[in-house]
């Protein structure tokens, strides 16, 4: 991933962290990883522990947005939510995988977009 890349993913989790907490969420942690797979942010809504997975983009491109999230991308996802899980030794606890993109517009506002349950463990 190069700089600006890398830059660009932190400015979208920063402005998704925003974005949620005005949605009600509790950002519990950002940027967990394990050996697998990385998770952006980790938020409680209500009693739900919600994985999000962010997609920040310079302009809306073709395809659907969740199509970025592919199976691959899903399985790491799905892999370091199990580890930290573990690792905080959470049960009985909801937890569901959401997705939020965000798009520069071409006046330079951002389009922000969430995917509550965008994906399952299957």
């Amino acid at each position: 991933m190069g700089m600006e890349s890398y830059r660009q993913g932190l400015a979208g989790e920063e402005i998704a962290e925003r974005y949620l907490s005005q949605q009600g969420y509790e950002i519990v942690e950002r940027n967990f990883r394990s050996q697998q797979g990385e998770i952006d942010l980790i938020a409680r809504e209500g009693d739900d522990l919600v994985f999000v997975e962010v997609k920040n983009y310079s302009a809306r491109s073709y395809g659907a947005p969740l199509s970025a999230v592919n199976r691959n991308k899903r399985r790491s996802i799905i892999h370091a939510a199990r580890t930290f899980i573990y690792r905080k030794r959470i049960v009985g606890t909801n937890c569901r995988f959401d997705v939020i993109t965000i798009y520069r517009q071409p006046d330079g506002s951002r389009a922000i977009e969430l995917y509550k349950n965008a994906f399952a463990i299957n």
